[in-house]
């Protein structure tokens, strides 16, 4: 049995700790918020509102299952998704979605599966130390410093040490310092975005069960996005250029109403005016992209999830892959007979090319859903009818394979690059 720091307490922690532990290793978990048993407000930030609905897919949904989370147990957590609604001149284009082994995707109440996690990682006896900022990361010696809520000074040390602790990870600055030659990449969409709230979406006559997305007839101007969630709100994401005539620095009401009323649907005027006054109110979010050039260092030290692969939300499959490399450090450790020399650089080499493609997708697809493309639904019926009736040369939907499925991003990206080919094809022809 080793021990094993996890710095990070979020979605991506919460499960990994669980699979360590469950494999029999003493697992302790830093975060620097409150226990989400006792207190669930500082994991809801209602200041910025920087938290975007997330979608959980088959992927991710396999992955809560592999930990030994009873699917009941999860579907409360979350609305079921059976289609997407695509807001496009005035109208709602809607395209159902199918699912595969009875795993419809979830539109999840990210707090609600934040205290699950928790709940499980206790039956598990995973140890948590919360209110515990990280202020440092010795990865030679394998220990972390941390501040509590008492400003008492905490060193807490182990056999591993693995970060979970987002995009601008204090353990991915330890490796940054620690390892020669580690090349690190961040860089910043142009756009960035605000969420708004709204807290009856039946008064927008918004379906629970669909997706909604905005902004395609916008010429790339504007993103946007919307999920409901099991208390009845949604939430908007609303992605500009942080500069420009329409931008997230708008501040002038009638001007930011005339975007509202062009590029979202009708809505009652109390409502439309409440949005308003949110994007005034409400700082803009970063849309991060990161990447680094490997994932561990030694047998000390493992990034997953943000800390390693942190990328813009359009894709929907940011906490999917990070629920997924829990699952896979798990496999990995239970082939390799819990040696952390031979797993970590097998995790890195494994993890890394499909990091890779899960970005690159995502980049391509806020491209799509921010620009203007009127054959768009055409290319779908397109794709679906093409590969029916030449299944094994044609490529299959890769919408239907990243919403139902597990299977590989970098398999995906291929089949999205064919597409491509196989699309200009057929319109030439």
């Amino acid at each position: 049995m080793s021990k094993i720091i996890i710095a990070g307490g979020g979605l991506a922690g919460g499960l990994t700790a669980i699979y360590l532990a469950r494999r029999g290793h003493e697992v302790h978990v830093i975060e620097r918020r409150s226990d989400p048993q006792q207190d669930i407000s500082s994991y809801i930030d209602q200041v910025t509102s920087k938290g975007i609905g997330v979608s959980m897919t088959a992927r991710g949904i396999k992955a809560v299952l592999g930990a030994g989370i009873p699917k009941e147990e999860l579907d409360l957590c979350g609305e079921s998704i059976v289609g997407m609604s695509f807001f496009v001149a005035g109208k709602f284009k809607t395209r159902k979605l199918v699912p595969i082994d009875n795993l419809s995707p979830l539109s999840l109440d990210r707090s609600t599966f934040q205290k699950l996690l928790n709940k499980y990682g206790r039956i598990n006896n995973v140890k948590y130390h919360f209110g515990h900022k990280c202020l440092d990361v010795n990865l030679k010696q394998k220990f972390i410093i941390t501040q509590d809520q008492n400003d008492n000074f905490h060193n807490i040390s182990g056999d591993l040490i693995i970060g979970t602790d987002g995009a601008r990870s204090k353990v991915r600055q330890a490796m940054q310092n620690a390892i020669r030659r580690f090349e690190f990449q961040q860089s910043f969409f142009r756009h960035g975005y605000k969420t708004l709230v709204v807290a009856d979406a039946s008064r927008l006559n918004f379906c629970r069960d669909l997706l909604y997305f905005f902004g395609m007839d916008s010429k790339g101007l504007f993103g946007g996005r919307a999920a409901t969630i099991p208390d009845g709100s949604i939430s908007f994401a609303i992605c500009l250029p942080y500069e420009g005539a329409t931008s997230l620095q708008m501040q002038n009401k009638e001007q930011i109403s005339q975007f509202f009323s062009r590029y979202l649907p009708q809505m009652p005027e109390d409502i439309h005016n409440e949005m308003v006054k949110q994007f005034i109110k409400k700082p803009s979010n970063d849309l991060i992209n990161v990447m680094s050039s490997t994932f561990h260092y030694e047998e000390k030290a493992l990034l997953l999830g943000d800390s390693a692969h942190a990328t813009a939300p359009f894709l929907g499959q940011g906490m999917n892959m990070a629920l997924e490399d829990a699952q896979i450090l798990s496999k990995l450790l239970e082939k390799n007979h819990d040696d952390f020399q031979k797993t970590l650089p097998e995790f890195t080499q494994l993890r890394k090319v499909e990091a890779d493609a899960m970005q690159d997708m995502a980049r391509a697809n806020y491209d799509v859903l921010s620009s203007s493309n009127p054959i768009f639904f055409s290319r779908v019926k397109y794709t679906n009818f093409m590969h029916k009736k030449f299944p094994k040369v044609y490529p299959p939907d890769m919408a239907e394979k990243l919403y139902f499925t597990s299977m590989p991003y970098s398999e995906l990206h291929s089949f999205q690059k064919n597409q491509n080919v196989w699309y200009k094809l057929g319109r030439m022809n």
